[in-house]
């Protein structure tokens, strides 16, 4: 079967990008659970057989929702960005919206990183799981290396004290091969926010009312930024 994702997100139609930003919010706070094409096509006022002209599955759907929100989330972080060479402000942006897009949007994150949960058993096509989820890897793997050289070049710049600029993927490899200290750095504020931006939604509250935890002082947004301000300032004077 021929998947009809990866979109060329750039020149989609009008009414193909409609579809893409109600499921990003359906997949993003409900998860592959939430998410159905019934619920879109009620919510956007069209016939089912709309969404289904660009979209043969509902996994094709949710994955092509995970690689529009992911290069979208990448695309902000470049143009707050630009002209910027100051790499610890580089950094803070990316540090920023990635922990907001991991936080607002977390069943958008937890697919990209556990990408089988959306995977239907099909005893008759066995290989067809397989081969969807090749080519949702080579597709995010592209944004996930456009999203580490950033982040990498960024630490790098701040390491050796540099205005900002865009390493290539290459440079950034042999970096973190010869220099073990970058190579923690780079893993560690990566880890902190995207784990920690996906650990926080978890414990927001789904009602009004105040969880325990707070009493005590306790604001997980808070104290993970703090974390991560805290990994900045060592690399500042590594």
């Amino acid at each position: 079967m021929k998947h009809s994702f990866p979109s060329d997100f750039e020149n989609i139609t009008s009414a193909h990008k409609k579809i893409l930003v109600e499921s990003e919010k359906i997949l993003g706070k409900k998860g592959v659970s939430g998410l159905e094409l019934k619920t879109i096509a009620k919510t956007l006022k069209v016939a089912p057989s709309t969404i289904n002209y660009y979209y043969k599955t509902g996994e094709d759907l949710i994955f092509d929702t995970v690689l529009f929100s992911y290069g979208k989330y990448i695309q902000e972080i470049i143009d707050k960005a630009k002209d910027i060479s100051d790499p610890e402000k580089v950094l803070r942006i990316w540090i920023s919206n990635t922990f907001d897009w991991t936080t607002n949007l977390p069943g958008v994150g937890v697919i990209l990183e556990f990408p089988r949960l959306v995977i239907k058993d099909d005893k008759k096509l066995p290989r067809k799981s397989e081969e969807l989820l090749k080519l949702f890897s080579r597709s995010s793997a592209s944004l996930g290396i456009q999203n580490v050289t950033f982040l990498c070049s960024a630490i790098r710049c701040l390491q050796k004290k540099q205005n900002f600029r865009l390493f290539k993927p290459a440079q950034i490899a042999l970096f973190i091969a010869k220099d073990a200290t970058y190579a923690t750095f780079c893993s560690a504020i990566g880890f902190a926010t995207l784990g920690g931006g996906l650990w926080v939604a978890g414990r927001q509250p789904a009602g009004r009312g105040s969880p325990a935890w707070r009493n005590f002082g306790f604001n997980p947004r808070k104290q993970m930024l703090d974390s991560v301000s805290g990994i900045i300032k060592l690399l500042k004077t590594s």
